[in-house]
């Protein structure tokens, strides 16, 4: 367990710091297209201010957010470890997880495969920054 803590910290630190090289990685989104891409989400997340949880977390506001942070939801182990790293959900961090979620968090409920084309989660992540209150 502690040697899984040291790996997860180390990711995140990773992550955190490596964020001019990931830039290109996640710039040049649409966020029109992204806002179709986000029906895939719909069913178990909400983007709007005060908006419900479903089945996961409401998503507004999640830029720059700790990880399971959101009140009033219940994370899974594996994201209440992966959030003991320091780790917050940035353009980066959502970009690999959006990839194939249980990679990146090992034990995430989150049952949803994940988003294989890079355009996808460009355009997902540009849809995020307007709908969940990034930039108004």
């Amino acid at each position: 367990m502690k040697s899984a803590m040291s790996s997860l910290a180390a990711l995140a630190l990773a992550l955190t710091f490596s964020g001019a090289a990931l830039a290109a990685d996640w710039e040049g989104g649409d966020a029109t297209k992204g806002a179709k891409v986000f029906k895939k989400c719909q069913a178990c997340h909400t983007v709007e201010k005060d908006g419900p949880n479903r089945v996961g977390p409401n998503l507004y506001n999640i830029m720059d957010r700790g990880i399971a942070t959101h009140a009033d939801y219940n994370y899974s182990k594996g994201m209440k470890t992966f959030a003991a790293s320091g780790a917050k959900w940035t353009e980066e961090t959502l970009f690999q997880y959006l990839e194939k979620p249980a990679a990146l968090v090992p034990g995430t409920n989150m049952s949803f495969a994940g988003l294989k084309k890079e355009q996808d989660r460009k355009d997902l992540l540009a849809y995020l920054e307007t709908a969940t209150g990034h930039q108004q």
